[in-house]
């Protein structure tokens, strides 16, 4: 069920969007048909307006869900340049080789990391850049490894921490990459909207004359938000995208920044 997150977004929506149009005409010409007794119009209202509290409730929380994740995955962008900019400026205060190591794997790990949000929509591509990451991580981490020699010095430019914060911060970005509403959440919603529309066609139906532009609108207004939860959802496939200026901006300034003098190595 997880490949629907693979799909482009257009499909979901518009296989819903022609779903609750469908189900609307049947819904109208069953009420038209099939019109409800005095006796029953009560109980078919309240099915009505229960159906219809149900769509708005699984709507907003399933708003609330994305939007939210939408907002920690934009965070941790901030979060992970803040990270990768402090260990560069740390690694200065390190001897070499292990300072130009250190800042050599950032530099390369950042531009990859950008590389892979364009590119992330092909699974084996993001793979393989994954895998290139996550050699610049190891040789990030080689590098911190080449400054124990001198444990004052470790301890003075608190690369250990910072070095771990990128790490960490890379492992929670990819599981953020993977962590989306769960499908049978997306399906529920699809056939809740679907069925909606369809007790509004016959309620239409009931009436007597068809109200088309009432019907498209309404339709058409409840699949805009479905739109926009899913799209919340996807933050490389969709057309809400995770802000990276602060990556970019990082990327610059690293390609830009003079050499520091790093500190003598330990003899």
């Amino acid at each position: 069920m997880q490949a629907i997150y693979d799909w482009p977004i257009w499909i979901p929506a518009v296989t819903i969007f022609l779903l609750a149009l469908g189900a609307s005409e049947l819904g109208f010409r069953y009420g038209r048909s099939h019109p409800v007794t005095e006796s029953e119009r009560g109980i078919v209202t309240t099915i009505r307006t229960s159906i219809l509290g149900l769509v708005a409730l699984l709507l907003g929380f399933s708003f609330a869900i994305t939007s939210a994740r939408f907002n920690d995955r934009s965070r941790l962008v901030m979060d992970e340049a803040n990270a990768i900019g402090t260990c560069y400026l740390r690694a200065g205060l390190l001897g070499e080789p292990a300072s130009s190591q250190i800042r050599t794997a950032l530099r390369r790990y950042t531009d990859l990391r950008l590389i892979s949000y364009e590119r992330g929509t092909d699974s084996r591509e993001f793979a393989r850049l994954a895998d290139s990451m996550h050699a610049r991580l190891d040789e990030l981490w080689l590098g911190v490894l080449q400054t124990g020699a001198d444990r004052q010095l470790v301890i003075a430019s608190e690369i250990v921490p910072a070095a771990n914060e990128v790490i960490d911060l890379s492992a929670t970005r990819e599981w953020s990459r993977r962590f989306h509403m769960p499908p049978s959440v997306v399906w529920l919603l699809g056939l809740s909207i679907i069925l909606c529309t369809a007790m509004t066609g016959h309620a239409l139906g009931e009436a007597g004359p068809r109200h088309v532009g009432l019907l498209l609108g309404f339709t058409l207004l409840i699949v805009m938000v479905a739109f926009v939860v899913l799209d919340f959802d996807r933050p490389r496939r969709g057309l809400i995208r995770v802000d990276q200026s602060p990556l970019i901006q990082l990327q610059k300034s690293l390609q830009t920044a003079p050499a520091a003098p790093a500190a003598p190595a330990p003899r």
